[in-house]
Parts: structure tokens; sequence; C-alpha cells
């Protein structure tokens, strides 16, 4: 009896160890192709970029890595309908930052906020780096919980300038 209890406990545990694990988040590059505002979905295409585009390269780094993680490929570039959320609470919503200020760039107030920054990556093609989580149900789809805007001109030269004055170590 006690064997059986310790068995079931730990196929439980083992189980619940997948779940999260499936639960994880994924970072894609990804060129927005389409919003459907009344399904609160984007249509996207997964590409390569360059890292330093949108964040400065952590020290020691083995410079740019453009690869999925492993752990993410058969989820996320299957799944080319994204949710996303414009409204809700600062957790909920679909987060748009740039990595250099640190914050939420969203005005959660305004319900057209978001589908106006998409509406404008659409047409120019920006290539964006999209944190995406699967949803809380077995079968939910992939969401989008953080969006990186690419690096501007100022935060490129803060980079080349952290870049400069770093000394190379042998």
């Amino acid at each position: 009896m006690r064997f059986g209890i310790s068995l079931l406990s730990c196929a439980a545990l083992l189980a619940l160890g997948a779940a999260r694990a499936d639960a994880a988040s994924c970072s894609a590059f990804v060129v927005i192709k389409s919003f459907d505002a009344k399904a609160s979905t984007i249509n996207v295409e997964y590409g390569n970029g360059s890292v330093s585009k949108y964040f400065p390269k952590p020290e020691g780094s083995p410079g740019d890595s453009t690869k999925i993680p492993s752990s993410c490929k058969g989820n996320v570039t299957k799944s080319k309908d994204l949710v996303v959320k414009g409204t809700g609470g600062r957790m909920s919503a679909t987060q748009v930052r740039t990595n250099f200020e640190g914050k939420m760039l969203n005005n959660l107030d305004d319900a057209n906020w978001l589908p106006a920054k998409l509406d404008e990556l659409i047409k120019a093609k920006t290539q964006v780096v999209l944190i995406i989580r699967p949803g809380m149900a077995k079968n939910s789809p992939l969401g989008v919980t953080t969006m990186y805007l690419p690096a501007g001109p100022e935060d490129l030269a803060e980079i080349k300038r952290l870049e400069d004055q770093a000394e190379d170590v042998e």
C-alpha cells in the first residue's frame, strides 16, 4: 500500500514538473504580418536577427546568438497566430518595452494604444523580439507576454560606447 502511494506521488510530481517545463516562456525574432482585433491575435513570420539590435551583449558572451532555444522550437515555430492583450492589468497585458528604458511603454488606459503600435510595426515590416508563453489550459493558444522593440540610434550608440570601454581578458 505504501509503495503504491509513493509510486503515485512520484508520478504526480513528474507530471507536474513536465507541465511546468511546457509552460516556460520562449523568445523569438518575428515580423508581425497582420493583427486581428476581434480575435486579439497577431500573425507572425519567424526569422533570425542580431541580438545587439535589441540587447547589449552580456559580459563574457560568445557573440550574437540568433537561435530559438531547442526547448521552444516545437511549440513556438509551429504556431504563427499568437494572442495579444491590449488592456487589463499590468501583468496580464502584452507589454511593449525597450531593453534600455526598463519600463513598459504601453498606455493601459488607452485601448487603441497597442493596436496602433502593432499597425505601425506591420506597415514598417519591423522585426521585433517576442516573449511567448503557452496559455494556462492544455489546448490554449500561445500568447505574447512582452514585445521588445529594436534599439534606436541612441541605444546603438550606447552599446558601442560600452563595447569600446570593455577590456579583452585573456
